[in-house]
């Protein structure tokens, strides 16, 4: 399925168990960037800066670090009702995962 495609970018759901391993990065064709949503906007829980960078190490096991990127996982109001996090929580997150991409690509 991911050779055929017809996108630059592939944003994909990392945040919780339940979304797998690494391991299909195996199969996305070389011209992607693959935007990983380590960071999961369902909750406030804060993740941990040296946690993602550990993810993401994994991750270049399978896909070139070169063309990976980190995201949250999804919008902060990905349904209707929305998601419990405040303003200061988003913000936070949002924090993480800049401090992140600064520490993997400068």
């Amino acid at each position: 399925m991911l050779q055929r495609i017809n996108a630059q970018r592939l944003m994909l759901e990392y945040d919780d168990p339940r979304s797998g391993s690494f391991e299909p990065l195996r199969g996305v064709p070389d011209d992607k960037l693959v935007a990983l949503g380590l960071v999961t906007t369902k909750s406030p829980r804060a993740e941990d800066v040296s946690e993602l960078e550990t993810r993401i190490a994994e991750a270049a096991r399978h896909f070139p670090l070169e063309q990976l990127a980190i995201s949250p996982q999804c919008g902060f109001a990905s349904s209707i009702v929305g998601n419990p996090i405040s303003i200061e929580q988003q913000n936070a997150k949002l924090r993480i995962v800049a401090e992140t991409a600064r520490n993997v690509w400068g």
